[in-house]
């Protein structure tokens, strides 16, 4: 007879509870920085592993951390599609961690949502860990296009379904920066449509799973007790209208939450069309030095 100790027991077997693993060796893969690669953070029964990377200052020392999100639609993409500048972001005194999400293909929403936390929970408990020596009092969240989407969700404590714990355990949130990420899924695309990326993500053609791209849209979850909020999206943006960061913006302000939206002149998504994102990320930068320390509470714990 197989007793629930014994299939507990097989389970971790078979696939290992992901913070009780080892860490990785640190490589070295950006002047002036460690990094901690292919940690595997989630493992929900029935899926693929979710690795997430860390990369820190050499130095030792507590560092500071950045979360970041990728994008990608929802529909691709993974935690190395990215141009972060990681050896200025370490050298800024900054640890970014880079975490995978489930893609619509694989789960829909909020599955990615719950990917999220996953990660904030593997950071806290792991976080202070000697080899990383992450400073997890609090974090800030920085996500492009969709990764902006479910980082904005995060920080406004959206609900993320039945793979969330009722009782978080995460780090405080104590800001989010929104790289041109969608803010109202209602309003996105073709309503009848079953293909465009909101679709796929929800489930449905939005029009017929209108409550599900309500619940997917951080604009429904702007609340007073939010983090501070950094919004940075391109005036000619082809793929997610500058009307959804400013509709973002506007429900924040409204709920009485700090929001600050940069509109980029003539730069489309992804920053296309830019000859230098430098002063971008330095905006960034400064908005984390501000408000890591701030003692700023977590929009989650609503």
């Amino acid at each position: 007879m197989i007793t629930p100790a014994l299939l507990a027991a097989l389970r971790e077997a078979v696939q290992p509870e992901p913070l009780g693993q080892p860490l990785p060796a640190a490589r070295t893969l950006y002047p002036g920085a460690r990094s901690y690669c292919d940690i595997e953070f989630a493992a929900w029964e029935g899926y693929r592993p979710l690795l997430l990377d860390v990369h820190r200052p050499a130095p030792p020392g507590p560092a500071r951390l950045l979360v970041y999100l990728h994008g990608g639609g929802w529909m691709r993409g993974s935690r190395r599609r990215h141009s972060l500048p990681v050896a200025e972001i370490t050298a800024s005194g900054f640890a970014v961690a880079c975490l995978d999400y489930r893609l619509s293909g694989e789960a829909v929403f909020p599955a990615q949502l719950a990917d999220v936390h996953a990660g904030l929970r593997w950071l806290r408990t792991r976080g202070e860990d000697p080899e990383l020596d992450l400073d997890v009092s609090g974090v800030v969240l920085w996500g492009e296009s969709a990764g902006a989407h479910l980082a904005a969700l995060a920080g406004l404590g959206a609900p993320a379904g039945q793979d969330a714990r009722a009782d978080p355990t995460g780090p405080a949130i104590a800001g989010v920066v929104d790289w041109f990420g969608p803010a109202d899924l209602t309003s996105m695309g073709d309503p009848a449509d079953p293909h465009t990326r909101e679709a796929q993500l929800v489930g449905g053609p939005l029009g017929e799973r209108s409550a599900e791209a309500r619940a997917a849209s951080p604009v429904t979850h702007a609340h007073r007790d939010a983090p501070p909020f950094l919004i940075m999206h391109g005036t000619e943006d082809s793929l997610v209208p500058l009307d959804q960061s400013r509709k973002l913006a506007e429900a924040l302000t409204r709920a009485g939450a700090e929001a600050e939206l940069i509109a980029v002149p003539g730069a489309d998504h992804g920053w296309f069309g830019m000859d230098d994102t430098g002063p971008l990320v330095a905006t960034v930068l400064a908005f984390a030095g501000r408000h890591l320390y701030a003692g700023t509470s977590s929009g989650g714990n609503r």
